[in-house]
């Protein structure tokens, strides 16, 4: 009966999405994450509590960072949804949510040169690699945000890019070499809409997140080992502050849901 129910409650969630104008793309991978989640949870979402909720994120430690992204946006996004549409009393994401910004520590500072130094040593046969190092740093994008993006959601007259995600929102770009390598990858690779980075052997998916981290840990062999694929965005973030950009809309451009998530790049 409870197993009724709660698939009741997924399908209105899902029908006020497809009214909403999400990408069919979103929709499907909103049922098949939250669905996954229900399954293991026979007892009720209105029942939830945080520590089933932190069970079964931890259980998904063996999938790659893309897909537990994209696995917990979906989930957060429903509970935001089931607690507004009072189906729950309690949103216990909100719960994990605040215990993880207060014990996590402020990202660790790189400097900008040292990662352009890094984009500048891949060479232009590398293109898609350059392209997304690239866009990541000038738009401080995740890496699931990045390998999604399709070919219309970079306008070149306005130099901004669109990001399709949670929350959706566009990005200025503050530097003209993000789109003179998208022009370039453009023409060179013939791509004119769909996605733009693909991968796998019959390039009909997007590039993976191993691929890409893997290209990224070679990459910064001869230069600095130490930097890691995210802190692209986190130097993005501290650019922005060292600008003086109100951080209300530093945490608007990042996608942030938590404004105490953005606060830390002030330290």
């Amino acid at each position: 009966m409870r197993k009724n129910i709660s698939k009741k409650i997924l399908d209105e969630f899902l029908l006020e999405m497809e009214s909403s104008n999400k990408s069919r793309n979103t929709i499907v991978n909103y049922r098949s994450d939250i669905q996954n989640f229900l399954n293991k949870y026979p007892s009720g979402i209105e029942n939830l509590t945080a520590e089933a909720l932190r069970e079964h994120l931890g259980g998904l430690s063996d999938r790659s960072s893309t897909t537990r992204a994209r696995h917990i946006s979906s989930l957060k996004k429903f509970l935001d949804w089931c607690y507004k549409k009072d189906f729950i009393t309690d949103n216990p994401i909100l719960k994990i949510e605040r215990e993880k910004h207060k014990n996590s520590p402020a990202p660790k500072k790189v400097e900008k040169i040292e990662i352009q130094r890094i984009i500048s040593s891949i060479n232009e046969n590398n293109l898609k690699y350059k392209l997304i190092f690239t866009l990541m740093l000038e738009a401080g994008l995740k890496v699931y945000e990045v390998l999604n993006l399709e070919y219309d959601d970079i306008e070149e007259k306005t130099r901004t890019i669109f990001v399709n995600s949670e929350p959706p929102r566009r990005i200025p770009l503050f530097s003209s070499e993000s789109i003179r390598l998208f022009r370039l990858y453009g023409e060179k690779f013939n791509i004119k809409k769909g996605f733009l980075f693909k991968g796998g052997e019959k390039q009909d998916k997007t590039l993976s997140y191993q691929a890409l981290n893997k290209f990224w840990r070679k990459s910064c062999e001869k230069i600095n080992p130490g930097i890691k694929l995210h802190q692209l965005r986190d130097c993005y973030a501290r650019e922005l502050v060292e600008r003086g950009v109100n951080i209300c809309i530093i945490s608007q451009m990042l996608g942030h849901k938590n404004l105490q998530t953005t606060v830390k790049y002030l330290f």
